[in-house]
């Protein structure tokens, strides 16, 4: 467990400062595209994460697995290495060759054919990304968090500084939706280049005689059910994208207002309630090595533990948010982004966090448990309540749609989760999940309305002093109540 939370420490060390800068930037890009160019972008975008889960999702995390099994420096590592490699730089240029001849359809599937400049733009990103994930695989698997992180970090700082420089040229630029595509892209090749630098540099491998085996077809056949998995949850957002505005306009909203909200949504909201995955991200990242070697070697009460407290974990980390964002979701959202509305979702869909996150977590569980296929079909399920709800309910309740059809479908597929992982690491013992929820919940309402008290008392200060003060007042019950609650837990010394 020490060395787990070491890991666990040092993955989101780095990833919080790289979500920090993505986050300001994000409020920078909002700011300045505005809700109609936003949803624009974030439509674009959507299509972009796709083809980025083809080559970036299964493959690293099977990559990863194996080379978590084998001894680092020999000469498997770098024949898996080399078959990753051939497999995510052929399959990244099969999907922009057919991105490239079918871009005449793509009007069909954008309400807005800016959208289909932007995905064009993206499209160097797909190739250096092929690369890019590989490489850090085998670090995942070699547990070498520290390059995992830095690297990152290298990306997101491109990625600004692009942009920045590209300002200066936005003349060249239909519009400057499509100049934060080329920075995009841009960080990706600068990032790749590095990857490859570190690597080169940091791997050393064995030279011996043993037979050089063809891991192609192990890992293709491992990674297609992964693949599969982050695909489907990966369409959610393209189909959202599509059908929201749709469903918006045939419930009697103009178009231009339909596309604003999914931007405000999309692009504003989301990342917000996404928040706590900062953290559950480095969980998920230090989790995978660690069960699959531990499942490998069949020690179940360590892997049950595991699970155990990275659950409970993510629950907590969930519940210090939660409240804070029911009773300041319209000041926070005027404060980032100029936008109150983008607040009002969030103080409404502030519940959706904690089944976005157990979800994350215990599909990453059953990955590393080589239990693809079982993850596959609860994520389905889920889906197709999100779609059901996005269908019927925007005449009802308008884009707050998404959010409800997102938490909803978040919750039956993190429950069905939970449900196989006690299956099939033949955990008999009673669950505290929803004991544990129940209690914080609990906690929960005396800290939204101390957070909401203070800061219409405060309410006269500047914004960001009386949000500020609120928040951490908040955050400050909370914690307390937790501990003198015990409900604080930290892992001990198991005999």
């Amino acid at each position: 467990m020490r060395a787990f939370a070491k890991s666990v420490l040092v993955i989101t060390a780095f990833a919080v400062g790289t979500r920090i800068i993505g986050f300001v930037f994000r409020i920078f890009l909002s700011r300045i595209l505005g809700a109609e160019m936003l949803g624009v972008y974030q439509m674009a975008m959507s299509i972009f994460m796709i083809l980025l889960t083809v080559i970036s999702s299964g493959l690293p995390l099977v990559i990863s697995r194996e080379v978590a099994k084998t001894e680092r420096g020999s000469s498997k590592v770098l024949h898996i290495t080399l078959a990753g490699l051939l497999i995510g730089v052929i399959a990244s240029v099969i999907l922009c060759a057919v991105v490239l001849l079918c871009q005449g359809c793509l009007g069909f599937i954008f309400t807005d054919r800016r959208s289909i400049g932007i995905l064009l733009a993206l499209l160097p990103a797909i190739i250096a990304s092929s690369v890019y994930a590989v490489l850090r695989a085998v670090w995942w698997g070699e547990k070498r968090f520290f390059l995992l992180g830095l690297t990152e970090l290298i990306e997101q700082i491109a990625r600004v500084v692009l942009f920045v420089l590209f300002l200066g040229f936005a003349f060249f630029f239909a519009d400057l939706a499509q100049l934060s595509a080329w920075a995009f892209s841009g960080a990706c090749l600068v990032s790749a280049a590095v990857v490859v630098a570190i690597f080169i540099k940091c791997n050393r491998f064995a030279h011996d005689q043993a037979p050089r085996a063809n891991y192609v077809k192990p890992l293709l056949k491992s990674a297609a059910p992964i693949t599969g998995v982050r695909l489907l949850g990966s369409l959610a957002f393209p189909v959202i994208s599509i059908l929201l505005p749709l469903r918006l306009v045939a419930a009697g909203w103009d178009n231009v207002a339909a596309i604003s909200q999914l931007g405000i949504i999309v692009g504003m909201t989301y990342p917000l309630l996404t928040i706590p995955s900062t953290v559950i991200s480095s969980l998920a990242t230090a989790l995978v090595p660690e069960l699959s070697t531990m499942a490998s070697k069949e020690q179940w009460n360590t892997v049950r533990y595991q699970i155990k407290m990275v659950i409970q974990f993510t629950i907590f980390i969930n519940f210090i948010f939660i409240p804070i964002y029911l009773a300041l979701g319209e000041p926070i959202g005027t404060f980032l982004y100029a936008d109150a509305t983008s607040g009002i979702y969030l103080s409404r869909s502030a519940w959706a966090m904690l089944p976005i996150s157990l979800s994350q977590i215990t599909n990453t569980t059953l990955n590393s448990l080589n239990k693809e296929g079982i993850a596959i079909r609860n994520y389905a399920i889920g889906s197709v309540l999100l779609f059901i709800i996005i269908w019927f309910m925007p005449a009802i309740i308008g884009a707050d749609a998404v959010l409800l059809g997102l938490g909803l479908a978040m919750t039956v597929s993190s429950i069905l989760n939970i449900i196989a992982i006690r299956k099939y690491t033949d955990w008999h013992s009673p669950g505290r999940t929803l004991s544990t929820i129940t209690a914080y919940t609990g906690l929960a309402l005396p800290v939204l309305a101390l957070g909401y008290f203070t800061y219409n008392l405060i309410k006269p200060l500047p914004l960001w002093l009386s949000l500020g003060l609120s928040g951490m007042v908040a955050c400050a019950a909370f914690l307390a109540l937790s501990w003198a609650s015990n409900l604080i837990i930290l892992p001990k010394k198991r005999q």
